[in-house]
């Protein structure tokens, strides 16, 4: 157990300065990184930041890593591996929900961020500059999760979705919507992430407030299989390659981790406590880091 102080409820990964794996946990009290392979603590971040509601971690070409922050009252920026704040366009002044960042095309990277206000656009930052870039989309009401897939031969895809209740698809070159929206969940939709499966298709899976969890051909919208319902609400959901097929690790307010066969929605195994999964390598072993009051707990799981 790394000791978080108050409750971690955001966990992320990046690379730290000598290529190793950073672990990044967030709450309304504090924000550390860790070396998950010794359990040091190597960085703190100042966490007066208005409305905390997710991270970043972006990386500028031939540049330090950079934390994003979303908050109330737009993004903050912070040099990832000493923690200080640095300058960034204070120009946008929008509530700030879910965050992601891609690679363009043309070798840049880009910040996007879900604008909770009207009128309800993607927010854009160049990640190197930290200056804002034009919206991206229009939707009809709050955005509170946005992510990026990005396909091999192909500009990324831009995902938002809100209260709405439905997922928009976005070329961010172009400014064109991929296809209609996805419109089946019947809660507030959170967390959107895909997967490549091993026939060359990506499957985009989807969590919301009512624990349910969806399955989707990212390129063209057909569901997939029937949903999931994995959890009492708020379904996270983490897609990864393990034993040979693609599986999904969920959870929600019932504070534990679940894994399902991604294709056919079977449970496997048994449950882990937690929130917000993500996955490590440690000491070559496949482990999972899981969030929950006290702290960000470090667990051996059999993923076959």
């Amino acid at each position: 157990m790394l000791p978080h102080p108050g409750t971690a409820w955001v966990l992320r990964t990046f690379r730290g300065p000598d290529g190793g794996v950073r672990l990044l946990s967030g709450g309304s009290e504090a924000v550390r990184a860790w070396d998950p392979s010794s359990g040091e603590q190597v960085t703190v971040f100042d966490t007066d930041w208005p409305g905390t509601h997710d991270f970043v971690v972006c990386h500028p070409d031939g540049r330090d890593p950079v934390l994003a922050v979303a908050t109330e009252d737009g993004v903050w920026w912070h040099d990832a591996i000493t923690g200080e704040a640095i300058g960034g366009d204070e120009s946008i002044t929008d509530m700030i929900w879910g965050m992601a960042a891609a690679r363009m095309p043309d070798g840049t990277q880009t910040l996007f961020g879900a604008g909770y206000s009207h009128p309800f656009v993607i927010h854009r930052w160049d990640a190197t500059s930290r200056q804002a870039l034009p919206d991206l989309g229009s939707h009809d009401d709050h955005i509170v999760a946005a992510s990026v897939i990005e396909l091999p031969d192909r500009d990324p895809i831009v995902l938002a979705t809100g209260w709405s209740h439905t997922i928009h698809r976005w070329d961010p070159t172009t400014g064109l919507e991929v296809g209609p929206p996805l419109e089946r969940h019947k809660g507030i939709v959170h967390w959107m992430k895909a997967i490549t499966l091993a026939a060359g298709r990506t499957l985009l899976v989807s969590g919301d407030s009512a624990g349910e969890v969806r399955r989707w051909d990212l390129l063209t919208g057909e569901p997939v299989g029937s949903p999931i319902q994995a959890h009492p609400g708020d379904a996270t959901v983490l897609p990864l390659w393990a034993g040979g097929r693609a599986q999904l690790l969920t959870s929600g307010d019932d504070d534990v981790v679940r894994r399902w066969d991604a294709l056919t929605g079977e449970l496997l195994g048994e449950p882990a406590a937690g929130f917000d999964p993500v996955l490590l390598t440690i000491s070559g072993e496949q482990t999972i880091a899981t969030a929950g009051p006290g702290g960000v707990r470090i667990t051996r799981l059999s993923l076959t």
